[in-house]
Order: C-alpha cells, then sequence, then structure tokens
C-alpha cells in the first residue's frame, strides 16, 4: 500500500511539473499581458530567452506609434502660433468693404469693462484707403508690455490720414445705466466723432464692432440709448463681430487707443489715490485692490454697483468729487486727424 502511495504522489508531482512547464511555455509565446489574471513578473521576464521577449518588458507602448502621434498636428497650437507670429491684425474685413464701395471703414472697442475703478473708453478709428499697416497692431489684452502699447498708440494717431476719437464715461454713469449700456454709449460718441470729423463727409460707412452688440441696440428697452446718432446724410453699416479686436486690423487700433487712453487716466488718479495701486492694476478687482477698498473705503472713481461694493450702499460720490473726476477725464478725451 505504502508503494502504490508514493507512486501516485510521484505521478501527481510529475503532472504538476509538465503543467507549470506547460504554462510557463504559454506566457512565453503570447506575453504575459494576452493571459488572463496573469501579471507581469520582471524576473520571470528576465529569465526568459531573449527571443521570446515579443514585447517590452518595461510596459513601454512600441516607439513607432509614438512617432506616429507626434506626426498629427495640433490644429489649434499651430494656428495659435501663427496669429502670435503675425505682423498685425488682418486688413482683408476693410479691403472688402473698400471693394464694395464703402467709403469710410471705422473700427471700434471699448477698455474698462470689469474694473471696480474707474471709466469705460471706447476708441473709434479710421484709416485712409492705401495706408500701410503699423506692425504690430493686434489685440491690446495681448500686448504684455505696456510700453509697447504706448508706442503704438503714437504711431497710430500719427499715421497719416487717420481719424480717430477716444470718448471717456463715467464711473457714475456706469452706476446709473449699467457698464453694457455705458460701453455702448462710449461706442457711439467715439464713432460719431469720426463720422463727423472728415472734411468731405462720407456718403457710406461701415463701423465694424469689436463684441457681439451693435452701439445703436435694438429693442424696446433700448429705445433712451440710441443718442447719438450719425449723421443723417451718411448711410452707416454696423458690424459686430466677436473677437474681432484679434481679427480686424482697424477694430485692433481702436482696442490700443482705448486701452492706452484708460490707463493714463488711471495713472492719473493714482496720482490722487496712491495708497489702491491703481496705476499697478488700473482698477481691476485684485487682492491688492479689494485689500485697500476694505481698509480705506471706496474713492469718487469707484463703480458702487459692482460687487463687493455693492452690498456696502455706499454713498454717491460729492458734487466737489464729481467736478473733479469731470475735468480729469475731459482733457483725457481727445479726436483728431482728417482723412
Amino acid at each position: 500500500e505504502r508503494c502504490r502511495r508514493s507512486r501516485v504522489a510521484a505521478a501527481v508531482v510529475a503532472a504538476t511539473q509538465s503543467t507549470i512547464s506547460s504554462t510557463l511555455a504559454l506566457i512565453c509565446a503570447m506575453g504575459a499581458s494576452a493571459v488572463p489574471g496573469v501579471r507581469r513578473s520582471a524576473r520571470l521576464m528576465q529569465e526568459l530567452p531573449v527571443a521570446k521577449r515579443e514585447r517590452p518588458v518595461t510596459g513601454e507602448r512600441p516607439v513607432a506609434k509614438r512617432e506616429k502621434r507626434r506626426e498629427v498636428p495640433d490644429t489649434k497650437r499651430e494656428k495659435a502660433k501663427a496669429f502670435a507670429t503675425a505682423a498685425h491684425a488682418s486688413t482683408a474685413r476693410e479691403a472688402s468693404a473698400r471693394a464694395d464701395g464703402v467709403e469710410l471703414i471705422v473700427g471700434c472697442d471699448e477698455a474698462g469693462r470689469g474694473p471696480l475703478a474707474g471709466p469705460v473708453v471706447a476708441a473709434a478709428c479710421a484709416f485712409s484707403p492705401g495706408a500701410e499697416p503699423i506692425p504690430g497692431v493686434g489685440d491690446s489684452k495681448s500686448i504684455a508690455d505696456e510700453a509697447e502699447r504706448e508706442a503704438l498708440y503714437e504711431q497710430i494717431v500719427a499715421a497719416p490720414g487717420v481719424v480717430w476719437s477716444a470718448r471717456v464715461v463715467s464711473a457714475a454713469r456706469v452706476d446709473e445705466v449699467n457698464i453694457l449700456m455705458a460701453s455702448l454709449e462710449a461706442m457711439r460718441l467715439s464713432i460719431v466723432d469720426v463720422l463727423g470729423a472728415s472734411q468731405r463727409r462720407p456718403a457710406t460707412a461701415l463701423a465694424l464692432i469689436d463684441g457681439p452688440f451693435s452701439p445703436w441696440k435694438e429693442g424696446e428697452k433700448y429705445v433712451d440709448f440710441q443718442q447719438p446718432q450719425p449723421p443723417s446724410d451718411v448711410a452707416l453699416q454696423v458690424e459686430p463681430i466677436k473677437g474681432g479686436d484679434a481679427k480686424v486690423y482697424c477694430i485692433a487700433a481702436a482696442s490700443i487707443l482705448a486701452k492706452v487712453t484708460r490707463d493714463r487716466l488711471m495713472r492719473r488718479y493714482a496720482e490722487l489715490w496712491p495708497e489702491y495701486g491703481l496705476a499697478e492694476h488700473k482698477g481691476y478687482p485684485t487682492a491688492r485692490h479689494v485689500a485697500a477698498i476694505a481698509k480705506h473705503g471706496a474713492t469718487a472713481i469707484h463703480r458702487r454697483t459692482f460687487a463687493p461694493l455693492k452690498a456696502q450702499e455706499l454713498p454717491p460720490p460729492s458734487a466737489d468729487e464729481l467736478r473733479q473726476i469731470e475735468a480729469i477725464e475731459a482733457a483725457a478725451q481727445a479726436k483728431e486727424g482728417t482723412p
């Protein structure tokens, strides 16, 4: 009986060893990842013959696949890179309008919708036909260097035959009518300035506007926000363009004029209220600005309808403060140039 049991045990051991050998051979031939429930052992794979390693032991994907993925172009990245290296915003829309017989093309944009303090400023700009585009003129928000914006501003206003205007609408007016209506009001003022500045008034004109709205927004609730009107003898078309300050040359130029005009104003206000750091953040709600408001309170140029000031129910600026602000902002407004 003992001999029989020994023979049976020996047979079981032999069968088990055979099964293990077969399994290892299968793993070796198929790769560990192909057998469900079997984890790859680095030590085991090291011991296998090199010829049997059909997949890399580190789990890396084949190099050829990675190279193929790199060959696929990143369309968005390439477009952004191409735009960033462009000499200036496109003049194609202006050229198309002139080809259709439009006599005057005006670009318009605003600056200062988001700050807690200071006015909103809009500028309008029209170049003479055939004027050479100024290198670097693009969306003012993409020009981080303040000195570069200032230099471009000076080149724009000095361009031969340019007609331009920058209009300032105060923080008090923003609180009175809301920021959208104040922005559109500044746009209307600047566009009408340009239309009326020509020695020979154009019969046809096109206003290209940054954003989704016409300054002469239609609708029952906007009937009180239509002034000033364009000259009656000018057939004016208005074309809002989302992202127009990055796409259309004359809008980009207007965005620089508006931004620089407002920045200069905020530096002037920083001299009156140095504790707020207005020259640095230009009235936007930075941590330093919000902390300064909490410590010193609001000034006459802070927008009382904007959070967090709205919750404080602050009194409006005094008459003397308003007169002082009006004088500063009136001096900042400018329009000049005749085609």
